[in-house]
C-alpha cells in the first residue's frame, strides 16, 4: 500500500510522541524510586525510537526501509545520532554528550539494562549519566513539536 505525504509526517508524529512518552516514563520511574536499569532502558528506548522520528521527519521514503535493519541502524544509539546530526546539519554532539550516548548505546545494545547477568557485578550501570544528552533530546522535540508537526 502507498502511503500519502499526509500518513507519512503523521507515522512520523506517532513515533516522536512514543519516544517522547519513553523519556517521560523514565522520569516518573526514577522519581518513584523504581529499578534504575529500567529507567535506563526507557531512556534508551525513547532516544532510539525520537530518533528515527526525526529521520522519518527528514526523508521518509529513504529512512523507513532502514530503520529496523541491524546494518543500518537497528538500535545504535550512537549511528542514529550521527545520521540525524549529519542529515540536518546540526551541531555536533558536546563531549558530554558523546560520553554519553556513547556509554548508554554499550548498555542499550548489549542488553545489559534489560536482563540481569554477571554483567550487573562487574559493569553495573548506577553510574551512568543521561542528562545532557536528554536535555539536548528534550529541545529537538519540542522544536519538533512546533515546526513538523
Amino acid at each position: 500500500m502507498r502511503l500519502t505525504a499526509h500518513a507519512k509526517k503523521e507515522i512520523a508524529k506517532w513515533m516522536l510522541v512514543r519516544g517522547h512518552s519513553f523519556l517521560k516514563s523514565a522520569i516518573l520511574l526514577k522519581k518513584s524510586g523504581g529499578s534504575f536499569d529500567v529507567v535506563l532502558y526507557n531512556i534508551c528506548q525513547g532516544i532510539e525510537v525520537t530518533l528515527k522520528a526525526f529521520l522519518l521527519f527528514k526523508d521518509y521514503d529513504h529512512y523507513y526501509p532502514l530503520l529496523p535493519k541491524k546494518k543500518h541502524f537497528g538500535h545504535d544509539l550512537e549511528k542514529l545520532a550521527n545520521e540525524v546530526i549529519s542529515s540536518n546539519s546540526l551541531k555536533p554532539l558536546s563531549a558530554e554528550e558523546s560520553h554519553e550516548i556513547l556509554t548508554l548505546n554499550k548498555y542499550y545494545t548489549n542488553q545489559f539494562l534489560r536482563y540481569s547477568g554477571i554483567h550487573d557485578i562487574f559493569y553495573p550501570s548506577h553510574n551512568v549519566e543521561f542528562g545532557a544528552i536528554v536535555k539536548r533530546l528534550i529541545v529537538a522535540i519540542r522544536y519538533a513539536e512546533k515546526n513538523l508537526t
